[in-house]
């Protein structure tokens, strides 16, 4: 089979490798679709020692598969060669080997073309795709999934209202689950007009935080209210940073109205700070997420399944699995024009 590896900073190669051996209570699957991560391009960029990719390892943790072979031992029914799945990379390995949850999602190896998945069970690592999703559709079942971990946090109440900080993979999964969830009025902020084009196409109002205060921009659309201090805010409900923008979390504490909470899902480096007087005056929240569980992929399954909302916008770039480090320095180099890449390892 081929399989990509990565050998070390700026170095991926396709190579032949010998298909997995299964046990008894595993899967063989077959990759079809995988996205790229930021964190694929950070080890590639940077090095990924820090990120549980290691020179010689396997790449690659959004993927979307079909299960070609099943362990003896597998007793669930529902597991049969040809189903259709989205892998939960964070537990397709046991860990009984010392790696972490973290080495294991990221070395998952969702960019060669079989791996196996150890215990295999539906609804722990395996979740069926309904018969009316596409591959092309359920490959950003994984961002998705991110997204909708932050927008369960933020426990959402039909006809709230939202203001998105970046429309990449994760921020238009937080403008297509908050609707799903009766949040119809999402205002999403980016610097890239291509991205905003995504986000109207996509049901949400744009907003470019180049050229207009998103938090001005907010007020005109959704009206004001007053704080305990007699200041004017948007009459925005719910915030999320999903891109780590430098001026995102000051935006919401200078914006955010008594009862308003935000939610952060971007890493990044800088230390939050917040003046404490403002921060309790205003009876602000600010909520960390991180990652997703078992229950987000399943809502996010059953919305595609439901077709409460249509993906395909976010996925802007295909490439077969032999033009992957084609693909990696595309994402790298334009990045303005890309929001998610995809690689086709099968066709």
């Amino acid at each position: 089979m081929r399989a990509v590896v990565y050998k070390g900073i700026g170095e991926l190669v396709v190579e032949d490798r010998p298909v997995p051996e299964i046990g008894p209570k595993d899967v063989l699957v077959k990759n079809m679709r995988t996205g790229i991560c930021g964190t694929d391009i950070s080890a590639y960029t940077k090095g990924g020692d820090d990120l549980g990719i290691f020179p010689g390892g396997l790449v690659g943790h959004e993927f979307v598969s079909e299960v070609v072979e099943v362990g003896a031992e597998v007793e669930d029914p529902r597991i049969v060669r040809g189903l259709r799945v989205f892998v939960n990379a964070s537990t397709s390995k046991r860990g009984d080997d010392g790696r972490t949850k973290l080495e294991i999602t990221d070395s998952a190896g969702g960019l060669t073309q079989f791996i196996s998945v150890q215990d295999a069970t539906i609804g722990y690592n395996l979740h069926p795709l309904p018969d009316n999703v596409s591959f092309d559709k359920a490959v950003v079942i994984e961002p998705f999934s991110v997204a909708n971990h932050g927008v369960n946090l933020a426990t959402p109440k039909t006809g709230e209202r939202a203001l998105v900080f970046g429309a990449g993979a994760v921020g238009l999964g937080v403008l297509a689950n908050l609707k799903a969830n009766g949040v119809e009025e999402v205002i999403v902020s980016d610097i890239i007009s291509s991205k905003l084009e995504v986000v109207q196409q996509m049901g949400g109002i744009p907003v470019n935080g180049k050229d207009t205060d998103p938090i001005e921009f907010a007020k005109e659309k959704f009206g004001t209210v007053a704080n305990f201090l007699g200041e004017e805010r948007p009459d925005v409900d719910i915030y999320f940073d999903s891109a780590g923008a430098p001026s995102a979390i000051p935006d919401y504490l200078r914006g955010g109205k008594a009862g308003s909470r935000m939610v952060v899902l971007a890493l990044t480096p800088r230390p939050i700070e917040a003046p404490q007087t403002q921060f309790v005056l205003s009876e602000l929240t600010l909520i960390g997420s991180t990652a997703y569980d078992n229950d987000d992929i399943a809502q996010v399954v059953s919305y595609l399944g439901e077709e409460k909302y249509d993906p395909t916008p976010v996925v802007t770039h295909h490439f077969p699995q032999e033009d992957v480090v084609e693909a990696f320095k595309t994402v790298i180099e334009k990045k303005d024009e890309v929001i998610k890449a995809v690689i086709d390892v099968h066709p």
